[in-house]
């Protein structure tokens, strides 16, 4: 039974369809199982609409509730990100897109990266504007329209990475872009989305020594990372002294938007009958900030990609994010000089070490075996993370390829 509701939606849809709705029923179900999503409950909301003609029309819709545990609250400061996800969707994403119609960008190279939002509030009460248990993101059913989250265990294949990472380089793109033509507007329609918010460090001890504890603990039982011991450990120890939420501002002018998150559970693919991708959409903006372009790019490749195919094609991602970002800046008549393929292979170089605890801290959540929490999102259970038979071969297997991936790109 869903514990979770959402209230008075025709406010919510109003925004979208018009007054002239009236809201004659609606029906919700979970959508994400056990142990596949952790920063929001995610359901499925069927509503049915009457329009002002008399007729009636089924909207298959997702409604993206905060977390009920308290724990998981904490963990993605939801009084702060869910906050930043709703400003996001009704006025960061639009105003890029509105940049792109002023600069006459082609149709074809318009941002269509985001789900359809139909509407969105932190709460009831408008002149209060603190999140509450009312607050509600409201999106088109990508699954319904055959989009589907890949396998986080196996990770995305060559052509299916390629298109991820076009995606991402014009995520970053435009609203850099934004940045360097109108500094005005994007203070106020994009920072607003990307201010700080605290992470891992506000779990309870023994949750977040779980994460930390999860890079060592595998390490030290993988026989191929016996000469690689004394680098990870200083790696853990340094970000342990130094959370990664209180990095320094990035290098300039390669600040932009970044989502911060961005993994094989936040990206969404669309194949056709033959299997091949067709198109994707980026979700989960939560945990954005301002920080550098790259990094979205490092943690999605070392998390994401099959390392079979990281090993062999890692350039050619690199130099396709490049091509792509510059192609999107220039479409905006930005000045290409400050974006010079050096300059971003020494951006590249600099940040991609700093971004290894990240990624290796990340493999837990990413890499818990499938079956092992049992307990859905409304009724997380701190032992959902710190349970010590959550991670097996998985783990094992993705954290030796990482590993060994990183240190011969020579950012271990």
């Amino acid at each position: 039974m869903v514990k979770s509701k959402v209230h008075n939606v025709k406010e919510l849809l109003v925004h979208s369809l018009g007054e002239e709705i009236e809201v004659v029923d609606q029906n919700t179900f979970i959508l994400t199982a056990p142990g596949e999503h952790y920063g929001s409950i995610m359901l499925g909301l069927d509503v049915t609409v009457k329009k002002n003609n008399g007729k009636e029309e089924v909207l298959n819709l997702v409604a993206k509730l905060i977390p009920q545990s308290e724990v998981l609250k904490i963990a993605f400061d939801i009084f702060v990100t869910f906050k930043k996800e709703v400003f996001a969707y009704t006025k960061t994403i639009p105003t890029l897109i509105a940049l792109q119609k002023e600069k006459n960008v082609p149709k074809n190279k318009i941002l269509d990266v985001f789900p359809k939002c139909f509407g969105a509030r932190v709460c009831l009460d408008e002149n209060k504007n603190q999140v509450d248990e009312d607050g509600v993101l409201i999106f088109e059913n990508l699954k319904l329209q055959g989009y589907k989250t890949e396998d986080r265990l196996i990770g995305f294949d060559l052509d299916s990475a390629r298109i991820v990472v076009q995606d991402l380089a014009k995520f970053h793109a435009v609203p850099l872009g934004l940045k360097l033509l109108k500094p005005e507007v994007f203070k106020e329609k994009v920072l607003p989305a990307l201010i700080h918010n605290n992470g891992l460090e506000q779990l309870p001890p023994e949750v977040g020594m779980a994460f930390h504890n999860s890079i060592m603990y595998g390490a030290h039982n993988i026989s191929e990372l016996e000469h690689l011991l004394e680098r990870l450990q200083y790696i853990v120890d340094d970000a342990f002294k130094n959370p990664y939420v209180n990095r320094p501002p990035p290098n300039e002018p390669w600040g932009t938007m970044a989502h911060s998150d961005f993994w094989v559970s936040n990206t969404m693919l669309l194949r056709g009958n033959d299997g091949k991708p067709l198109k994707n959409k980026i979700v989960d903006l939560q945990i954005m900030r301002y920080a550098s372009a790259v990094r979205d790019l490092v943690f999605f490749l070392f998390t994401s990609v099959t390392n079979s195919v990281l090993n062999e094609h890692i350039d050619e991602f690199i130099k396709l994010y490049y091509d792509t970002f510059v192609d999107t800046l220039n479409d905006l008549n930005i000045d290409l000089n400050p974006f010079s393929w050096n300059a971003y292979l020494a951006e590249l170089n600099e940040v991609a070490p700093t971004e290894v605890y990240h990624i290796l801290i990340m493999l837990k959540p990413i890499c818990t075996e499938k079956g092992k929490v049992q307990s859905s999102l409304e009724d997380f259970q701190d032992s959902d993370w710190s349970c010590k038979d959550l991670l097996g071969p998985n783990h094992r297997r993705k954290l030796r390829d990482t590993v060994l991936a990183l240190d011969k790109k020579g950012w271990l």
